[in-house]
């Protein structure tokens, strides 16, 4: 083969490896899903590949399927639901009936009640405890949290209701700490002062509140940040606008950070361990670095945000506005607003469908839930894979948090030779569990997928992680969750 033709080979491989990206399509609707009734809350059943739709103004769950996005079944359910939760080990979908002061369990499979369980007043949010499968109630108008006992996968009630958690009164917000195995449960009472509350922190074990910080008045959301094991707490209608940071091992809050006016949801970035918080009068969202704990940029965006949803796979944010009925799409970069995407009417809610890379939007006043199809990553990103390598580097896996299986980028640069590389995982006590890679690498870009199992094929359990890649005398190491 002459050099010319050498030459024109390389060429044509460098066109036909580069990524279709750069034409790729933008985020934009590809279906909208009739609802029914005021829908207020989306979950996805990753078992199944289906969302679930709480329809407050008629009582039902509107199940939609995740490939063909068409309406599956509706489950009638109790008086104004509410909030929605998924236990990925029995396949149940919880639903709280504010009204009817219960909790409607539907089976994920068959998509029929198994059974509804009475809780206390007004049920306003719900937590699943992957350790112990349990599901967590909190209770607005009671002052108590509900546990339900998520092992009972009887086809016929009763389902158990453990016990109850004695908190103080208003609950608004439930997060969960897989690595302590905690709870925690946003509350306000007078007890506090006049603008103040405190977030209850709950042992997932012994199912007893053993700590308590004062917090901001009125919790609205949690987020948990599994690289540095913190829980950030969104807080409004105090004196101040902030999101309260809490040290997930010590109990203790570490930090506050002023965000914009009326916080309302948070997301968690764990690909640049950035939590992104909309606030909803300013109409803007806060972006917080995970590490440092303080404010990395602040981004407009429409109309009273509502909800966050994060993409691992594009690594976007995409934020629901409910007065310009659209979704803002923010670069988890870059942190700027790469596109506007038009859905319904009133959009109060988003889910997550990582199987067929879509959003999921539900409109209130629209009685919809519109389906967004997300691009892949942008061409800047992928342009930065295809440069030459000349250091060494290892990426954060994604997604992250993952369940099963996560992807861990990693380039080997500088040397003209293949050298020795090897990419462990570790457990919290130091001890290795995988070996993922042990050869020569060359110079460039290399992927490699964890199933979640060590070396023996067992699967380990929900929990944080490290990875460690070593070529010659470069080490670098990260650490992952897996929540199962």
């Amino acid at each position: 083969m002459s050099k010319h033709s050498s030459f024109v080979s390389v060429i044509l491989i460098a066109l036909l490896s580069l990524p279709s990206l750069c034409f790729a399509q933008s985020d934009s609707v590809i279906a909208t899903i009739p609802a029914r009734g005021n829908p207020t809350a989306l979950v996805y059943n990753s078992t199944d590949n289906k969302i679930y739709c709480a329809n407050k103004g008629i009582d039902s769950v509107t199940i939609i399927d995740g490939e063909g996005d068409s309406t599956i079944a509706t489950v009638g359910v109790g008086d104004t639901p509410y909030a929605l939760a998924y236990n990925p080990t029995y396949n149940k979908i919880y639903c709280t009936n504010q009204y009817s002061d219960n909790v409607t369990i539907i089976d994920g499979a068959g998509d029929w009640v198994i059974a509804t369980k009475g809780v206390g007043a007004y049920p306003k949010a719900l937590a699943y405890n992957s350790e112990n499968n349990q599901i967590y109630c909190a209770n607005e108008g009671s002052d108590y949290v509900s546990v339900i006992d998520g092992n009972n996968n009887l086809a016929q009630p009763p389902v158990e209701l453990l016990y109850f958690i004695w908190t103080y009164f208003f609950q608004t917000a439930l997060g969960y700490n897989p690595t302590d195995n905690k709870i925690y449960c946003g509350t306000s009472h007078y007890k506090f002062g006049p603008v103040a509350g405190a977030v209850q922190i709950i042992d997932g074990a012994t199912d007893s509140v053993v700590a308590s910080v004062l917090v901001n008045h009125h919790t609205t959301a949690f987020a948990y940040d599994p690289q540095n094991n913190k829980i950030y707490c969104a807080n409004s209608y105090g004196v101040n606008n902030v999101v309260t940071i809490i040290d997930g091992a010590g109990d203790s809050a570490l930090a506050t950070v002023e965000v914009g006016d009326v916080p309302g949801a948070l997301a968690y970035n764990g690909t640049n361990n950035k939590i992104y918080c909309a606030n909803r009068v300013s109409d803007n969202v806060t972006i917080i670095d995970g590490e440092g704990d303080s404010v990395m940029a602040t981004v407009e965006v429409g109309d009273f945000p509502m909800a966050l949803a994060y993409n691992p796979q594009n690594n976007k944010i995409y934020c629901a506005n409910q007065e310009s009925d659209n979704v803002t799409v923010i670069d988890g970069a870059g942190d700027s607003v790469i596109a506007t995407v038009e859905v319904g009417d009133w959009p109060l809610a988003l889910a997550y469908n990582p199987t067929n890379n879509k959003i999921y939007c539900a409109n209130y006043n629209g009685s919809s839930v519109s389906v967004i199809a997300c691009s892949p990553p942008s061409a800047v990103e992928e342009d930065q894979e295809i440069q030459v390598i000349t250091n060494f580097s290892l990426k954060q896996n994604y997604p992250n948090p993952f369940n099963p299986t996560t992807s861990i980028r990693y380039a080997v640069g500088s040397r003209q030779t293949p050298t020795r590389t090897t990419l462990e995982i570790y457990n919290i006590l130091g001890q290795k569990l995988r070996t993922l890679v042990d050869e020569p690498k060359g110079r460039g870009n290399h992927e490699v997928i964890w199933d979640g199992k060590d070396d023996q094929g067992k699967e380990v359990a929900s929990g944080i992680y490290f990875y460690q890649l070593e070529v010659g005398e470069f080490t670098e190491c990260k650490k992952m969750l897996l929540l199962k």
